[in-house]
């Protein structure tokens, strides 16, 4: 007999104007959100009959549809042009930046697809295609693992070194205001 097991909690709170005082701890902690993320699509792929899987689809649905997304445009419209304004040769990261960019192209792609395929188990269905779900979550969850490796040892490293406090300030203020919170008294 297995284990039941509950379903994966990768945060439902919405985010305060508190969270955002460090736009980079912000960032990380997107990332280990993110790491739930794919332990709980690879789930999904382990055992179909999970008995929660409706639940864990609805939150993992919701998650890519937004958060992700959110967390996307913070990087490309935000932390990465600061990241290119600021960063020194030494820091040698203009090609993790050009790298980091195309692949969000195409892991907006493979999100879409997940979605589609997420609505259908939310739903209590079966999916016409289960060997296409899997490959597309082993890919996703393969290029965000690699994604949150790079940015968490190169990237963010360099941030906290080279933005300013007007960098992170200006940061802190349009990635709030992305998710509707307004930091103008901060």
């Amino acid at each position: 007999m297995t284990a039941r097991r509950e379903p994966l909690e990768i945060g439902a709170r919405e985010p305060r104007p508190e969270d955002f005082l460090s736009p980079i701890d912000f960032i990380l902690a997107e990332h280990y959100r993110q790491r739930l993320l794919c332990e709980g699509l690879t789930k999904l792929t382990e055992n179909m009959e999970l008995a929660p899987v409706a639940a864990l689809a609805t939150q993992l649905q919701r998650f890519l549809d937004r958060d992700l997304r959110l967390h996307m445009e913070d990087e490309e419209q935000d932390l990465f042009p600061l990241l290119w304004q600021r960063a020194q040769p030494e820091d040698n990261i203009s090609d993790i930046l050009d790298l980091l960019s195309e692949e969000h192209g195409l892991d907006q792609d493979l999100v879409d697809f997940l979605l589609a395929d997420l609505a259908v188990l939310a739903g209590g269905a079966q999916l016409a295609n289960p060997i296409r779900f899997l490959v597309n979550v082993r890919e996703f969850a393969e290029t965000q693992r690699r994604h949150l490796a790079w940015e968490n040892a190169l990237l963010l490293p360099v941030a906290r070194r080279r933005l300013t406090e007007v960098d992170l300030a200006g940061l802190a203020r349009s990635m709030a205001a992305r998710r509707g919170i307004d930091l103008a008294g901060r």
